[in-house]
């Protein structure tokens, strides 16, 4: 199952997690994990390429995470859009694809 975890802190997105591997069919012709991978970073891009945050971000396999813990308020603000965007996004692919996307949203201090 794919994992994901978008983090708020005050009202804003700081932050999301994706985690894990969908088990919808073998490697490489798994579309649900090529359709949460290509939203990801596409996203990502978005974030660091048009928005011009500087977003920390790790991946390696069946992982992705982005943080904005390091960005000002002013560009965390300016990110809003996108990251609510990478939200519903993901929302919309859980609707069909339950049984392989779990999607949680966080608020920290």
């Amino acid at each position: 199952m794919i994992n994901v975890v978008f983090t708020k802190r005050h009202n804003c997105f700081i932050s999301f997690n994706i985690n894990g591997h969908a088990g919808y069919s073998e490697e490489g012709y798994d579309i649900v994990c090529s359709a949460v991978s290509a939203l990801a970073y596409t996203f990502a891009n978005g974030i660091t390429e048009i928005a011009g945050a500087n977003a920390e971000i790790n991946v390696c396999d069946g992982f992705l995470n982005l943080d904005l813990k390091n960005e000002t308020l002013s560009n965390i603000k300016k990110c809003q859009i996108l990251m609510e965007t990478m939200l519903s996004g993901i929302q919309n692919m859980k609707i069909n694809y339950s049984d392989y996307i779990s999607v949680k949203v966080e608020e920290v201090q």
